[in-house]
């Protein structure tokens, strides 16, 4: 099964003016769906990122189905900073973890994605996914990528992770990340929804792709 992972780094400590996309391919060939989706997380402020230590990382965004049920709740704000109800990370402790369950999601209370996590610094807030955003309305056959979470920061950034049915990258059922094409036709195809607007090409500063076991 296929999947796809798409991080534009937050410009944290940065300044300046440009921004870094980064795009991580992966196969989800191991876990067995019945629907394969895409799982984007974007920062929308431009600002070239630092050091990988300090980029925003997205970990475990497998590809999986969503399904929502009609009557359940958009994931809740939290008016208050992240760092003080999310765990440092042992990795970083400049940064929290934040590892999204059930409650967090239409699509993972319907248990059709796989529990994912990344780190976000400890100053920012999350913010409330509207439910025309969230795909609660279209489960459990959206047409349009979605929204799963958000979370922001008035000076740093956003951060989001978007959900995506594998029909807007291709029309091969289950077809890997290697047959869906490279980073920049996986971009082109969800830019718009991303960016909210039209996307010029020349906003994408840089591509790559990783290797990780049997993932891509």
């Amino acid at each position: 099964m296929a999947s796809v992972s798409l991080t534009l780094l937050s410009p944290l400590f940065s300044n300046s003016s440009k921004s870094s996309l980064k795009l991580g391919i992966s196969n989800a060939n191991q876990t067995s769906i019945q629907e394969n989706h895409n799982l984007i997380c974007i920062d929308s402020k431009r600002g070239v990122s630092v050091s990988q230590r300090r980029e925003t990382l997205i970990k475990g965004l497998a590809l999986l189905p969503l399904v929502v049920f009609g009557g359940a709740p958009i994931s809740e704000a939290r008016e208050v900073e992240v760092g003080s109800y999310l765990p440092p990370s042992p990795t970083d402790p400049s940064f929290v973890v934040f590892k999204a369950s059930p409650k967090d999601t239409p699509a993972l209370r319907a248990g059709n994605v796989q529990p994912y996590q990344f780190l976000i610094p400890p100053t920012w807030k999350q913010s409330r996914v509207a439910n025309i955003l969230s795909g609660n309305y279209c489960q459990p056959k959206c047409a349009e990528p979605w929204v799963e979470v958000k979370f922001e920061d008035e000076k740093q950034g956003k951060i989001q992770v978007v959900a995506s049915p594998l029909i807007r990258l291709t029309n091969k059922p289950n077809a890997s990340i290697e047959e869906i094409g490279d980073p920049e036709k996986v971009i082109a195809s969800l830019g718009p929804f991303v960016t909210g607007n039209s996307y010029d090409p020349d906003e994408l500063l840089e591509t790559s792709v990783e290797k990780r076991g049997q993932q891509t």
